[in-house]
């Protein structure tokens, strides 16, 4: 049985100086191992409580929080979010304009070199993160010179390249084309089926219901839903009240209940759907 890496304990948050609670009174546990995917409406929380996972808030910018937030059983109230970087990466929305280096094997060396990491480990890291993200061509290029979709997988290869247990990707797909988006999802699922624990903030519902384990839904600062994604999209009513679009086959299931004879939850992706959609056919 997988082992918690993340627990949130009647955790809020509020920003320095602001009247408004971003995070209410969040309680959850992500296990090691887990792809999460987190949705809401602008303003729900959703970055706010990446930024919390790794300790910039509040231990670096700064905010008035209650409650706390363990990872690797260690409370980061504890360590006042030291370490915290040591199990959980992140990547943000905008990868060009964190890079600073000239070449793309700079840039993802870069980190390691702050941390004083030696240079055989690492050259080992380097190449082992490029494969992965599949750069190993691109080494030598500028990162300013690369497509949108590298440059998003050489922001998961510079934060993969420090090992981290969860790897977060804060709406790293938001500026890609479909191929770009396609292939952020597919490289950070199969880092996933390595062992990673993912967390992903993303606005693709079909692609987050078709590829992760448990959907976190946000709403106003608050914990809506929590649970595998034909739970959470099943109830549609739910979903529309915290504006929540579901995936189009699942509206569609929905719609269609009474005549498809559907009595559990609906169909979340196109492959669970066309079977379930292929019995109206035969019956019509």
């Amino acid at each position: 049985m997988s082992k918690p890496i993340i627990e949130i304990k009647n955790f809020s948050y509020r920003y320095e100086g602001a009247g408004e609670i971003m995070l209410k009174d969040l309680n959850l546990t992500i296990n090691e191992g887990e792809f999460i995917g987190v949705v809401g409406c602008n303003r729900a929380g959703k970055s706010t409580l990446c930024k919390c996972l790794v300790g910039i808030l509040p231990f670096v910018v700064g905010g008035d929080w209650e409650g706390e937030i363990v990872i690797d059983g260690k409370s980061l109230n504890d360590t006042r979010g030291e370490g915290a970087f040591e199990t959980i990466g992140i990547v943000f929305q905008d990868a060009e304009s964190q890079f600073t280096q000239p070449t793309v094997e700079d840039e993802m060396a870069f980190a390691m070199c702050n941390y004083g990491f030696p240079r055989d480990v690492i050259q080992e890291r380097i190449r082992y993160a490029a494969k992965a993200c599949g750069l190993e061509d691109l080494l030598g290029r500028s990162p300013f010179r690369l497509s949108g979709g590298q440059q998003q997988r050489l922001a998961v290869g510079c934060i993969l390249a420090l090992q981290p247990r969860v790897l977060i990707l804060d709406e790293s797909t938001s500026q890609l084309d479909p191929i770009g988006r396609d292939d952020i999802f597919r490289l950070v699922g199969d880092l996933n089926k390595q062992g990673k624990t993912v967390i992903m903030v993303d606005h693709n519902i079909e692609k987050i219901a078709e590829c992760v384990d448990k959907v976190l839904v946000l709403h106003d600062g608050n914990l809506v839903a929590f649970h595998d994604p034909h739970k959470v999209f099943s109830d549609k009513e739910k979903m529309n009240s915290h504006f929540v679009r579901l995936p189009q086959v699942t509206d569609a299931a929905i719609a269609l209940k009474d005549q498809l004879d559907i009595g559990g939850d609906m169909p979340v992706s196109l492959a669970e759907a066309i079977p379930v959609f292929q019995k109206l056919g035969k019956e019509e």
